[in-house]
C-alpha cells in the first residue's frame, strides 16, 4: 500500500514509535570479533555484520504495534564512527539501516502503513564545548543524512540533542542532503532535559526551542534522560508554546544499578500510564520509549491508543503561543518587551566603539566580555558583537568574543 506522508499522518492521529535499540542489543551476548568487527560497543557496525538481529529487532516492535522504527544508526556519523576506525562506512552503515528497517516493515501487510525515522544522535564531539568545530560537524552530519535518505527513510529524526550547536550543525546537514537527493524528507528534533532542568550544556527548554524553531522544523519533542514523570513539566511547557507537532519518547524510568547493571525500573502499564496523560492533556503527536524501553513497553502502548480511538486516536487540540524570541546558550529573550522596546546594545563593535577596538587589539577578551555584562546593566536585551576591522582576522577574533 502507499504510505501516507508522514507529517500528514502525524497531523491526523497519535503515532507510536519504537522503544528503545541500543539497550536492546548490548544486552544481548554478541562475539566483539564476529559481530562487532573487533569495534566493541559500536553498535552501528551490526547493520553490516548482523543485519539479522538488526531486522528481528525492527520486526519485534512492528509485531508489538509499533507505527515507525528508528534506523540502527544513532552513533553512526563519520565522526563517531573515526573512533572506530569506520568513517569511510558511514554513508554505507546509514543506508543499510534505513534498508533493513524497510525490509521489516515490508513483511507487515496488514493494511497498515508503516514508517521508517532515520536516527541521528548527538555524537561524542558537542561544538559548545569546543570538542569539535561546526563546519566538519555539519559536513558529517549531512553525510550521515544522505546515507538514511538513500536507504529510504521516511523522516530524520535528530534525538537526544544537548548542545544548540549540535542541533544546528544537525538539521543544516539533513538539509542539504535533503535538497541533494530532491526529496521533503522532514527533519524532527527530540532533546534530552537532564535532571538538573537543563540540556547538558546549559540551555533550558525554551532556550532550546527557540532555536530549533528558527531552522523550520516541523516536529520537536523530548527523549532519553530521564523518564516521563521528570519530563512532564518541560512536556507541559512546549505543549503551551511550541506552536507544531510535539512528540515525546522517555526512558523506562531514571537508571538504577542493580548488581553491577543498569536496570530501568518504570513497568509497561506505568509507562502506559503516564503517556496516555501527555496525550489527553499535553495534545502530543507521536509517543514512543527510549533507554530501557521494550516490546512490551510499545504493546502497553499500543493498547492504550487503541482504547483511546478504536486504532490511533486524533491528536488533542493544543492552544499554544509562540513568542518570537533570540536566545544565548542558556535561555531566550523575547523580541516584544512590555512597556519598553528591544534594545540592542551595539557598542561591542569595532566599527562603532573605539574602546571596543582598543581592547580587540590587545586581545583584552575579559574586558571585550566587561562591555557587554555594563551594556546588559543598562537594560540591553541583547547585544550585536562585530569583530570586523581592517588588519585584523575577524574569524579568529570573533571566535574568541
Amino acid at each position: 500500500m502507499t504510505r501516507p506522508h508522514i507529517l500528514d499522518a502525524l497531523r491526523e492521529r497519535v503515532l507510536l514509535a519504537d522503544g528503545g535499540m541500543g539497550s536492546h542489543v548490548q544486552g544481548l551476548t554478541l562475539d566483539i570479533e564476529a559481530d562487532y568487527w573487533g569495534r566493541e560497543n559500536c553498535t552501528d557496525i551490526l547493520c553490516l555484520s548482523r543485519p539479522d538481529l538488526v531486522r528481528d529487532v525492527h520486526r519485534a516492535y512492528f509485531a508489538a504495534g509499533a507505527d515507525m522504527v528508528e534506523t540502527n544508526s544513532f552513533g553512526a556519523s563519520p565522526v563517531t564512527l573515526a573512533e572506530f576506525d569506520l568513517a569511510d562506512k558511514a554513508f554505507e552503515i546509514n543506508k543499510r539501516s534505513a534498508e533493513i528497517a524497510r525490509e521489516a516493515a515490508a513483511e507487515f501487510v496488514d493494511g497498515r502503513p508503516r514508517w521508517v525515522l532515520g536516527s541521528v544522535g548527538p555524537g561524542t564531539k558537542l561544538p559548545s564545548l569546543g570538542n569539535i568545530a561546526y563546519d566538519p560537524l555539519e559536513d558529517a552530519l549531512a553525510e550521515q543524512s544522505r546515507g538514511l535518505i538513500a536507504g529510504g527513510a521516511d523522516a530524520i529524526l535528530i534525538e537526544t540533542c544537548q548542545d544548540p550547536l549540535q542541533i544546528k550543525a544537525a538539521v543544516n546537514g539533513a538539509k542539504r542532503a535533503r535538497a541533494a537527493a530532491g526529496t521533503d524528507t522532514p527533519i524532527f528534533v527530540n532533546v534530552t532535559v537532564e535532571t538538573t532542568g537543563t540540556l547538558l550544556v546549559g540551555p533550558d527548554i525554551a532556550a532550546a526551542a527557540t532555536v530549533v524553531h528558527a531552522l523550520d522544523v516541523p516536529m520537536m519533542g523530548m527523549n532519553c534522560g530521564t523518564g516521563p514523570q521528570e519530563m512532564a513539566e518541560h512536556l507541559r511547557w512546549l505543549s503551551s508554546n511550541w506552536p507544531h507537532l510535539l512528540a515525546i519518547m522517555p526512558n523506562a524510568g531514571l537508571p538504577e544499578l542493580v548488581d553491577g547493571r543498569t536496570h530501568y525500573p518504570l513497568s509497561a502499564a506505568d509507562m502506559a500510564s503516564w503517556l496516555e496523560r501527555f496525550v489527553a492533556e499535553d495534545g502530543v503527536n507521536l509517543i514512543g520509549g527510549c533507554c530501557g524501553t521494550t516490546r512490551e513497553h510499545v504493546a502497553a502502548l499500543d493498547a492504550m491508543l487503541r482504547r483511546r480511538g478504536g486504532f490511533r486516536p486524533a491528536p488533542v487540540a493544543r492552544k499554544s503561543f509562540w513568542v518570537p524570541s533570540v536566545a544565548s546558550l542558556y535561555q531566550p529573550v523575547a523580541l516584544r518587551q512590555e512597556n519598553a522596546y528591544f534594545s540592542i546594545g551595539e557598542r561591542c563593535n569595532a566599527n562603532g566603539s573605539r574602546k571596543w577596538r582598543e581592547l580587540q587589539e590587545n586581545a583584552d577578551w575579559d574586558g571585550c566580555v566587561a562591555m557587554g555584562r555594563e551594556q546588559i546593566g543598562e537594560g540591553s536585551n541583547s547585544l550585536d558583537i562585530c569583530t570586523a576591522f581592517v588588519g585584523r582576522d575577524e574569524i579568529f577574533e570573533m571566535n574568541e568574543v
